[in-house]
């Protein structure tokens, strides 16, 4: 334990300073709030890193004795980094292929689309600036109307199917001054929410807590994903974003 102890103490704190890296790039690049709640990507991502944080400091302690050899403990430590830093990898790729990529005004309410919904071979068909998925950010996209009954009748059968507008990239548009105006149409006063939750009034002002203009000039829309609902999207007078909050927009 003495010989053993020390190194897979270093070892633990180089694999923390390596997860710890990657955390930043996870939660402040691909998953920014309130993406990593709506998506449910926090859990998994931290039994990721639990599980090498454990594994590789703990094979080192058993692996490391003093009668081996230099050779033999390079060959061991090598092996364990490798394993380590391939399940690290597969974790984080997993996780950046998740990503999310899309906000999109689907009718009213806000949907956020994750890369591996997206239906790729549609990307070319989509608008001019629209048509590759950022490696961080979100593209806001509008959606545009079915241009015959029978791509009407088309689309709601693959919505039926799980493969919704905002997942096609042949449906987008960009987010321009048409959409903000069918945006804001379907847009509703903050004061709406603050009477319908009067006790998370304090949870609604720290969500629009860096904007100055009063009260009456925030709406709010539902927010989804594929994998959770329960979320509201602040919008300034324009369709701007002012914020997000935990709460439930829909009547």
């Amino acid at each position: 334990m003495k010989h053993a102890a020390p190194r897979a103490a270093f070892h633990l704190l180089l694999s923390a300073i390596a997860v710890t890296c990657v955390a930043v790039v996870v939660f402040q690049g691909w998953y920014r709030y309130p993406w990593s709640d709506l998506l449910g990507v926090t859990n998994i991502f931290w039994i990721v890193v639990a599980v090498d944080l454990i594994c590789g400091p703990l094979l080192t302690l058993v692996l490391c004795a003093p009668h081996k050899k230099r050779k033999e403990l390079i060959i061991d430590l090598s092996m364990i980094a490798l394993v380590q830093m391939s399940a690290l990898s597969y974790g984080v790729w997993s996780v950046y292929q998740a990503r999310p990529v899309v906000l999109a005004f689907e009718v009213d309410r806000f949907a956020i689309v994750t890369a591996n919904e997206v239906q790729k071979e549609m990307l070319p068909s989509a608008p001019e600036g629209l048509r590759h998925l950022p490696i961080m950010g979100i593209l806001q996209v509008g959606l545009r109307p079915a241009r015959s009954s029978e791509e009407y009748l088309n689309s709601v059968d693959l919505s039926l199917r799980g493969i919704t507008q905002s997942m096609r990239p042949a449906w987008w548009r960009s987010y321009d001054d048409s959409v903000r105006k069918s945006v804001m149409a379907k847009a509703r006063p903050l004061g709406d929410l603050v009477k319908r939750y009067p006790e998370k009034r304090e949870i609604i002002l720290n969500a629009i807590q860096g904007d100055e203009l009063p009260l009456d000039e925030i709406f709010y829309l539902p927010l989804v994903s594929s994998k959770k609902t329960g979320w509201v999207i602040f919008l300034k007078g324009r369709g701007e974003i002012a914020g997000y909050a935990p709460l439930d927009g829909f009547d």
